[in-house]
Protein backbone atom coordinates (compact mmCIF):
# COMPACT_ATOMS: atom_id res chain seq x y z
CA UNK A 1 0.00 0.00 0.00
CA UNK A 2 2.72 2.57 1.13
CA UNK A 3 4.64 1.53 -2.55
CA UNK A 4 1.07 2.62 -4.50
CA UNK A 5 0.89 5.82 -2.31
CA UNK A 6 4.52 6.36 -3.15
CA UNK A 7 3.78 5.64 -6.96
CA UNK A 8 1.08 7.93 -7.05
CA UNK A 9 2.92 10.65 -5.50
CA UNK A 10 5.63 10.61 -8.12
CA UNK A 11 3.49 10.11 -10.75
CA UNK A 12 1.59 13.60 -9.86
CA UNK A 13 5.74 15.38 -9.42
CA UNK A 14 6.19 13.92 -12.85
CA UNK A 15 2.81 15.67 -14.27
CA UNK A 16 3.51 19.21 -12.48
CA UNK A 17 6.94 18.81 -14.45
CA UNK A 18 5.67 18.31 -17.62
CA UNK A 19 6.93 20.21 -20.55
CA UNK A 20 5.19 22.81 -23.00
CA UNK A 21 3.01 21.81 -25.90
CA UNK A 22 3.88 22.55 -29.09
CA UNK A 23 0.98 25.19 -29.14
CA UNK A 24 2.09 26.95 -26.38
CA UNK A 25 5.61 27.16 -27.44
CA UNK A 26 4.14 28.19 -31.07
CA UNK A 27 1.74 30.60 -29.17
CA UNK A 28 5.09 32.39 -26.63
CA UNK A 29 7.33 32.33 -30.10
CA UNK A 30 5.03 34.76 -31.79
CA UNK A 31 4.79 36.92 -29.26
CA UNK A 32 8.26 36.65 -29.09
CA UNK A 33 8.54 37.50 -32.09
CA UNK A 34 5.73 40.54 -32.14
CA UNK A 35 7.71 42.66 -29.60
CA UNK A 36 11.33 41.85 -31.51
CA UNK A 37 9.52 43.79 -34.27
CA UNK A 38 7.88 46.30 -31.98
CA UNK A 39 11.45 46.88 -30.54
CA UNK A 40 12.91 46.69 -33.98
CA UNK A 41 10.28 49.25 -35.54
CA UNK A 42 11.02 51.49 -32.17
CA UNK A 43 14.73 51.38 -32.51
CA UNK A 44 14.87 52.03 -36.53
CA UNK A 45 12.02 55.12 -36.06
CA UNK A 46 14.67 56.39 -33.38
CA UNK A 47 17.43 55.95 -35.35
CA UNK A 48 16.34 57.65 -38.88
CA UNK A 49 14.60 60.54 -36.63
CA UNK A 50 18.13 61.25 -34.62
CA UNK A 51 20.20 61.43 -38.15
CA UNK A 52 17.07 63.71 -39.93
CA UNK A 53 17.74 66.44 -36.72
CA UNK A 54 21.19 65.47 -36.58
CA UNK A 55 21.20 66.41 -40.42
CA UNK A 56 19.65 69.43 -40.13
CA UNK A 57 21.80 70.99 -37.08
CA UNK A 58 24.58 70.22 -38.91
CA UNK A 59 23.26 72.36 -42.08
CA UNK A 60 22.17 74.65 -39.89
CA UNK A 61 25.13 75.46 -38.12
CA UNK A 62 27.06 75.40 -41.69
CA UNK A 63 24.77 77.95 -42.75
CA UNK A 64 25.33 80.33 -39.29
CA UNK A 65 29.54 80.37 -40.20
CA UNK A 66 29.00 80.47 -43.99
CA UNK A 67 26.68 83.12 -43.98
CA UNK A 68 29.08 84.99 -41.35
CA UNK A 69 31.97 84.64 -43.86
CA UNK A 70 30.54 85.49 -46.97
CA UNK A 71 28.78 88.93 -44.97
CA UNK A 72 32.10 90.49 -43.32
CA UNK A 73 33.31 90.17 -47.06
CA UNK A 74 30.34 91.97 -48.64
CA UNK A 75 30.22 94.52 -46.06
CA UNK A 76 33.70 95.86 -46.72
CA UNK A 77 33.46 95.35 -50.60
CA UNK A 78 35.37 98.73 -51.86
CA UNK A 79 36.84 99.42 -48.64
CA UNK A 80 40.17 101.74 -48.83
CA UNK A 81 40.53 103.69 -46.22
CA UNK A 82 39.45 107.02 -45.33
CA UNK A 83 38.57 108.01 -49.33
CA UNK A 84 35.32 106.82 -50.34
CA UNK A 85 35.63 105.47 -53.66
CA UNK A 86 32.27 105.51 -54.64
CA UNK A 87 31.09 109.19 -54.18
CA UNK A 88 32.77 112.73 -55.49
CA UNK A 89 31.55 115.47 -52.74
CA UNK A 90 31.94 118.27 -54.39
CA UNK A 91 33.26 119.82 -57.90
CA UNK A 92 37.46 120.52 -57.89
CA UNK A 93 37.85 117.39 -55.26
CA UNK A 94 38.67 114.30 -56.57
CA UNK A 95 37.72 112.20 -53.85
CA UNK A 96 37.07 108.60 -55.07
CA UNK A 97 39.25 109.22 -57.86
CA UNK A 98 41.03 105.61 -57.66
CA UNK A 99 44.33 104.95 -59.93
CA UNK A 100 44.70 103.23 -62.19
CA UNK A 101 40.95 104.04 -62.86
CA UNK A 102 39.58 100.82 -64.11
CA UNK A 103 40.67 98.49 -61.24
CA UNK A 104 38.68 96.48 -59.79
CA UNK A 105 38.77 98.39 -56.30
CA UNK A 106 36.46 100.76 -57.55
CA UNK A 107 33.86 98.21 -58.62
CA UNK A 108 34.59 96.37 -55.63
CA UNK A 109 32.13 93.37 -56.33
CA UNK A 110 31.20 91.17 -59.11
CA UNK A 111 29.21 88.42 -59.47
CA UNK A 112 29.42 85.81 -62.40
CA UNK A 113 26.62 83.46 -63.83
CA UNK A 114 27.01 79.69 -63.61
CA UNK A 115 28.69 77.93 -66.83
CA UNK A 116 29.78 75.21 -68.04
CA UNK A 117 33.04 76.15 -67.55
CA UNK A 118 34.80 78.50 -64.56
CA UNK A 119 33.47 82.06 -65.22
CA UNK A 120 35.28 83.81 -62.92
CA UNK A 121 38.14 85.10 -62.62
CA UNK A 122 41.57 83.88 -63.53
CA UNK A 123 42.97 80.89 -62.10
CA UNK A 124 40.01 78.40 -62.74
CA UNK A 125 39.75 75.73 -59.85
CA UNK A 126 40.18 72.51 -60.82
CA UNK A 127 36.91 71.24 -58.62
CA UNK A 128 34.28 73.98 -59.94
CA UNK A 129 30.91 72.64 -60.02
CA UNK A 130 29.27 73.76 -63.16
CA UNK A 131 26.46 76.11 -63.58
CA UNK A 132 26.97 77.90 -59.95
CA UNK A 133 27.61 81.55 -59.79
CA UNK A 134 30.50 82.94 -58.68
CA UNK A 135 31.15 86.00 -56.39
CA UNK A 136 34.24 88.33 -56.35
CA UNK A 137 34.72 90.64 -53.82
CA UNK A 138 37.47 92.97 -53.84
CA UNK A 139 39.08 95.47 -50.47
CA UNK A 140 41.46 96.89 -48.64
CA UNK A 141 42.27 94.93 -45.80
CA UNK A 142 43.51 95.30 -42.15
CA UNK A 143 44.40 98.24 -40.62
CA UNK A 144 46.28 100.48 -42.46
CA UNK A 145 50.02 101.18 -41.94
CA UNK A 146 50.82 104.88 -41.18
CA UNK A 147 52.75 107.06 -43.30
CA UNK A 148 55.59 108.57 -41.73
CA UNK A 149 57.16 110.74 -43.89
CA UNK A 150 56.11 112.59 -47.16
CA UNK A 151 57.27 111.11 -50.25
CA UNK A 152 59.75 112.89 -52.46
CA UNK A 153 57.87 111.92 -55.25
CA UNK A 154 54.68 109.95 -57.06
CA UNK A 155 57.17 106.88 -57.68
CA UNK A 156 59.69 107.26 -54.82
CA UNK A 157 59.35 105.34 -51.84
CA UNK A 158 56.91 104.94 -49.17
CA UNK A 159 58.06 105.55 -45.35
CA UNK A 160 55.78 103.35 -43.26
CA UNK A 161 55.60 102.68 -39.46
CA UNK A 162 55.81 99.13 -39.43
CA UNK A 163 54.81 95.98 -41.93
CA UNK A 164 53.09 93.74 -39.72
CA UNK A 165 51.25 92.28 -43.06
CA UNK A 166 54.43 91.22 -43.96
CA UNK A 167 54.36 93.45 -47.56
CA UNK A 168 56.39 91.53 -50.24
CA UNK A 169 57.90 92.50 -53.43
CA UNK A 170 54.47 92.21 -55.80
CA UNK A 171 52.09 92.25 -53.69
CA UNK A 172 48.79 94.52 -54.44
CA UNK A 173 49.06 97.41 -51.73
CA UNK A 174 46.59 100.37 -51.68
CA UNK A 175 47.83 103.32 -50.36
CA UNK A 176 45.08 106.61 -49.10
CA UNK A 177 44.66 109.55 -47.95
CA UNK A 178 40.95 111.17 -47.58
CA UNK A 179 41.17 112.66 -51.15
CA UNK A 180 42.73 110.05 -53.51
CA UNK A 181 43.74 106.23 -53.74
CA UNK A 182 45.98 104.26 -55.83
CA UNK A 183 46.59 100.60 -56.04
CA UNK A 184 49.98 99.80 -57.12
CA UNK A 185 52.12 96.46 -56.85
CA UNK A 186 54.87 96.87 -54.30
CA UNK A 187 58.19 97.44 -56.42
CA UNK A 188 60.59 96.71 -53.17
CA UNK A 189 60.25 96.42 -49.74
CA UNK A 190 62.76 97.42 -47.45
CA UNK A 191 61.92 95.25 -44.01
CA UNK A 192 59.86 97.65 -42.00
CA UNK A 193 60.34 100.59 -42.95
CA UNK A 194 59.63 101.61 -46.37
CA UNK A 195 57.61 100.10 -49.77
CA UNK A 196 58.06 101.41 -53.39
CA UNK A 197 55.59 100.92 -55.82
CA UNK A 198 56.41 99.38 -59.12
CA UNK A 199 54.29 102.44 -60.81
CA UNK A 200 54.08 106.26 -60.85
CA UNK A 201 50.99 106.95 -58.32
CA UNK A 202 48.73 110.01 -58.64
CA UNK A 203 50.57 112.25 -56.51
CA UNK A 204 52.78 112.01 -53.57
CA UNK A 205 51.58 111.13 -50.60
CA UNK A 206 52.11 112.75 -47.25
CA UNK A 207 52.02 111.44 -43.29
CA UNK A 208 48.19 110.85 -42.48
CA UNK A 209 47.54 108.28 -45.75
CA UNK A 210 47.58 105.00 -44.65
CA UNK A 211 49.10 101.80 -46.83
CA UNK A 212 46.91 98.78 -47.04
CA UNK A 213 46.81 94.80 -48.10
CA UNK A 214 44.74 95.04 -51.02
CA UNK A 215 42.92 91.40 -50.98
CA UNK A 216 40.84 89.77 -53.80
CA UNK A 217 38.29 86.74 -52.51
CA UNK A 218 36.41 84.43 -54.95
CA UNK A 219 33.65 82.24 -53.65
CA UNK A 220 32.49 79.60 -55.38
CA UNK A 221 31.25 76.19 -55.14
CA UNK A 222 33.71 73.25 -55.59
CA UNK A 223 33.67 69.43 -55.06
CA UNK A 224 36.20 68.18 -52.18
CA UNK A 225 38.41 65.01 -52.01
CA UNK A 226 35.22 63.28 -51.00
CA UNK A 227 32.78 64.16 -54.04
CA UNK A 228 30.93 66.56 -52.13
CA UNK A 229 30.02 69.86 -52.99
CA UNK A 230 31.02 72.52 -50.63
CA UNK A 231 31.43 76.41 -50.34
CA UNK A 232 35.48 77.62 -51.27
CA UNK A 233 36.91 80.53 -50.85
CA UNK A 234 40.02 81.46 -52.53
CA UNK A 235 42.10 85.05 -51.17
CA UNK A 236 44.26 86.87 -54.29
CA UNK A 237 46.73 83.89 -55.54
CA UNK A 238 46.31 81.80 -52.27
CA UNK A 239 45.24 77.81 -52.83
CA UNK A 240 41.40 77.77 -52.34
CA UNK A 241 40.14 77.18 -48.81
CA UNK A 242 36.98 74.92 -48.29
CA UNK A 243 34.59 76.76 -45.63
CA UNK A 244 31.64 74.36 -45.33
CA UNK A 245 30.69 71.03 -46.94
CA UNK A 246 27.36 70.27 -48.25
CA UNK A 247 26.48 73.43 -50.27
CA UNK A 248 25.17 72.30 -53.18
CA UNK A 249 24.27 76.14 -55.14
CA UNK A 250 25.10 79.45 -54.69
CA UNK A 251 22.30 81.93 -55.77
CA UNK A 252 23.28 85.69 -55.51
CA UNK A 253 21.13 88.72 -56.42
CA UNK A 254 22.20 92.29 -56.89
CA UNK A 255 20.35 95.63 -55.33
CA UNK A 256 20.68 97.92 -58.07
CA UNK A 257 20.15 101.62 -57.20
CA UNK A 258 18.97 102.58 -60.53
CA UNK A 259 17.84 106.37 -59.48
CA UNK A 260 19.70 109.05 -60.88
CA UNK A 261 21.02 110.85 -58.93
CA UNK A 262 22.07 107.89 -56.70
CA UNK A 263 19.71 107.88 -53.60
CA UNK A 264 21.78 105.01 -51.92
CA UNK A 265 18.77 102.72 -52.38
CA UNK A 266 17.86 99.37 -53.82
CA UNK A 267 15.63 100.29 -56.45
CA UNK A 268 15.35 96.28 -57.41
CA UNK A 269 17.70 92.84 -57.48
CA UNK A 270 18.76 91.37 -60.17
CA UNK A 271 20.74 88.40 -61.80
CA UNK A 272 24.26 88.68 -62.79
CA UNK A 273 22.44 89.33 -66.38
CA UNK A 274 20.29 92.31 -65.54
CA UNK A 275 23.06 94.03 -63.45
CA UNK A 276 24.20 96.79 -66.42
CA UNK A 277 26.97 98.64 -64.09
CA UNK A 278 28.35 97.21 -61.34
CA UNK A 279 29.23 100.02 -59.70
CA UNK A 280 25.41 100.71 -58.47
CA UNK A 281 24.91 97.92 -56.52
CA UNK A 282 24.93 98.56 -53.08
CA UNK A 283 23.86 95.64 -51.72
CA UNK A 284 23.90 91.84 -52.32
CA UNK A 285 21.27 89.06 -51.54
CA UNK A 286 22.98 85.85 -51.05
CA UNK A 287 21.46 82.18 -50.87
CA UNK A 288 23.04 79.14 -50.14
CA UNK A 289 21.37 75.71 -51.05
CA UNK A 290 22.51 73.20 -48.46
CA UNK A 291 22.02 69.44 -48.44
CA UNK A 292 22.28 66.89 -45.95
CA UNK A 293 24.76 64.37 -45.82
CA UNK A 294 22.36 61.17 -45.43
CA UNK A 295 19.42 60.32 -47.89
CA UNK A 296 16.52 60.69 -44.72
CA UNK A 297 13.89 62.28 -47.02
CA UNK A 298 10.85 60.55 -47.69
CA UNK A 299 9.95 62.00 -50.97
CA UNK A 300 10.66 65.03 -52.80
CA UNK A 301 11.08 67.84 -50.27
CA UNK A 302 10.07 71.54 -51.54
CA UNK A 303 12.86 73.55 -51.97
CA UNK A 304 12.54 76.77 -53.74
CA UNK A 305 15.51 79.49 -54.50
CA UNK A 306 14.74 83.06 -56.03
CA UNK A 307 11.29 81.18 -56.98
CA UNK A 308 13.43 78.46 -59.00
CA UNK A 309 11.91 75.06 -57.65
CA UNK A 310 15.46 73.15 -56.67
CA UNK A 311 14.00 69.83 -55.16
CA UNK A 312 15.31 66.84 -56.32
CA UNK A 313 14.04 62.69 -55.83
CA UNK A 314 17.95 61.73 -54.46
CA UNK A 315 16.30 61.36 -50.46
CA UNK A 316 18.53 63.96 -49.53
CA UNK A 317 17.43 67.17 -47.42
CA UNK A 318 17.76 70.57 -48.27
CA UNK A 319 17.47 73.97 -47.31
CA UNK A 320 18.12 77.62 -48.28
CA UNK A 321 19.55 79.93 -45.87
CA UNK A 322 19.11 83.58 -47.49
CA UNK A 323 20.93 86.85 -45.78
CA UNK A 324 20.92 90.01 -47.35
CA UNK A 325 24.01 92.94 -46.96
CA UNK A 326 24.50 96.28 -47.47
CA UNK A 327 27.69 97.45 -49.11
CA UNK A 328 29.08 99.73 -46.55
CA UNK A 329 31.26 101.89 -48.39
CA UNK A 330 28.83 102.79 -51.40
CA UNK A 331 27.00 104.73 -48.89
CA UNK A 332 27.30 108.46 -48.15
Amino acid sequence: MKDMLDLKRSFHALRGMRGMSLVELMVAMTIGLLITAAIGYIYLGSRQTFRTVDDFSRIQENYRYALDQIGVDVRNAGFSGCVNVAINPSPGVPAGVLAPAAHVLRQSIQGYAGAAAWPGPAPAPANYVSNTEVLRIVASSGQGINVTAPMAGAAAAIAIADNPAGFAAGDALVISDCTHADVFNAGAVGGTTSVTPAATLQKPYSTGAEVYPLVDTVYFIGSNAAGNPSLYRRQNNNPVEELVENVENMVLRYGVDTTIPNDFAADNYQAVAGVADWLRVISTRVNLVFVSNNAVATGVQPCVVEGADCSQADGLLRQVATATYGLRNRLP
